[in-house]
């Protein structure tokens, strides 16, 4: 008889086909039927007005990745005018290079295996901007009208070179009680490779392109666990954090927060008003590390211009449970600690096992006096304890926090070493991080979840 951990595996396997989403690379079609005429100056299909199950058993396509050749090659830059968008916006697009650019605009789920489907196609121009990102002149509007609520990247190729600008669509600035919000991070995105800006006292601002994943900031290394999240059928919606740090009241009633990786630059008031929702019953997952652990002050009311203060420790250690710690030199195995945890199940985890390389990057260690309790960990060479826990507050919210950057890339085998290289995941670790990620989903879809466990 097959082994509890061959089960296991063999039950992700049907559950996901992780294969086809999280290898590194792949094209083609997930529905080869779907003719390329059919899709060429306009929408594919019209929007789904149904629930992300729905919508995720639609076509779906792998044409959506960007090879690494074409991601690094030269001649192209782009950046929207916006990160977010309700459906029907025109969102400007700013385009640096010359000539005539493809773009198709992909939203992000599960979609079999695929990772997202093509929802519209395009043909902008280019031009030789000059001066800094931010007086490029817009030569493109993207139109969202018919696009499901989503996260979405725009795939842009000229010639040899291909970028993606990532973008959020979304009914929940007009309010999200009652719902599962899954929160994406532009600003940390902008901030990241840009040592000077990113240091205290330095401004950032949105209006340029990314500098990682091929332009799409940290959305690329974080599909995958988009994938997951949808794949568990949840009806999520979609904001970023610069909706919550414009409009922090927006996370009043949420029944859950999920923080799709790397988010460490928050403001004060977002900080805040995260918390007042978790005290209120909103759970909340953090699937990176160093979460909201560095403040920001907004300039102008737009959100796409703020100036990075000192580190917020003592606050987002309140919200997360966890403190940042030193960083892993080298990935590193994560060790189960508590295997009878519920996040767990399904996995077959054994006391003691390790995950190989699922530490690295930024880090989070336990702060006990937070009361959460470690679900796993890894001993650091600076001496530390790497901490994946789990806290349960006095009113019912549970809080997720996976103490580890490489938490998100992990699930979409997007994970890079320090100088771009793509780094092979470890096929075990993977399967455990992507049903640990789906069980804090299903459970944290009910509010005040930590009310409803054993």
């Amino acid at each position: 008889m097959p082994s509890q951990r061959v089960l296991a595996v063999t039950a992700l396997a049907a559950l996901g086909g992780l294969a086809g989403l999280l290898s590194a690379g792949g094209s083609g079609s997930a529905d080869d039927s779907q003719a390329t005429s059919q899709v060429r100056g306009g929408l594919v299909s019209a929007a789904a007005a149904g629930t992300v199950g729905e919508e995720n058993a639609l076509p779906g396509t792998r044409e959506w990745r960007i090879t690494a050749a074409q991601g690094r090659a030269s001649g192209l830059a782009a950046y929207a005018g916006a990160t977010t968008a309700s459906p029907g916006d025109k969102v400007p697009l700013f385009l640096k290079g010359e000539g005539p650019v493809q773009a198709t605009a992909y939203r992000l789920g599960w979609y079999a295996g695929a990772g997202a489907r093509q929802v519209q196609q395009a043909v902008y121009q280019a031009t030789p901007q000059t001066g800094a990102p931010a007086s490029w002149t817009s030569t493109a509007t993207v139109d969202t009208t018919g696009w499901p609520e989503g996260a979405y990247l725009i795939r842009l190729d000229l010639g040899a070179a291909s970028r993606y600008v990532p973008l959020t669509v979304t009914t929940g600035r007009n309010g999200v009680a009652g719902r599962v919000v899954v929160v994406t991070s532009p600003m940390t995105w902008a901030a990241t490779g840009r040592a000077t800006s990113a240091q205290q006292g330095g401004k950032v601002t949105l209006n340029r392109p990314y500098l990682t994943g091929d332009g799409s900031g940290g959305l690329l290394a974080e599909a995958g666990l988009i994938a997951q999240i949808e794949r568990t059928g949840t009806d999520v919606v979609y904001l970023t954090d610069a909706d919550l740090a414009t409009a922090p009241e927006l996370a009043d009633g949420a029944t859950a927060l999920l923080v799709d990786g790397d988010s460490r630059y928050w403001t004060a008031r977002m900080r805040n008003a995260v918390n007042d929702a978790v005290e209120g019953g909103t759970n909340l997952a953090f699937f990176g590390a160093g979460s909201a652990q560095t403040n920001v002050v907004l300039q102008g009311a737009d959100g796409r211009t703020f100036t990075v203060a000192a580190l917020a420790t003592a606050s987002s250690t309140r919200l997360t449970g966890s403190a940042a710690t030193c960083t892993a030199a080298e990935p590193t195995g994560l060790r189960v600690t508590d295997p009878s945890w519920w996040g767990f199940r399904g996995t077959s985890a054994d006391n003691g096992e390790v995950l190989p390389q699922l530490v690295s990057g930024r880090l989070d260690r336990l702060n006990e006096s937070q009361g959460a309790t470690v679900v796993a960990s890894a001993d650091l060479d600076c001496g530390a304890t790497q901490a994946t826990s789990y806290l349960e507050k006095d009113s019912g919210a549970g809080i997720f926090t996976a103490g580890t950057q490489a938490w998100a890339c992990t699930i979409s085998n997007a994970c890079t070493d320090a100088s771009g290289r793509r780094i092979q995941v470890d096929a075990r670790s993977q399967q455990v991080a992507v049903m640990v990620t789906r069980n804090v989903v299903q459970t944290f879809a009910t509010a005040k979840a930590a009310r409803n466990l054993p």
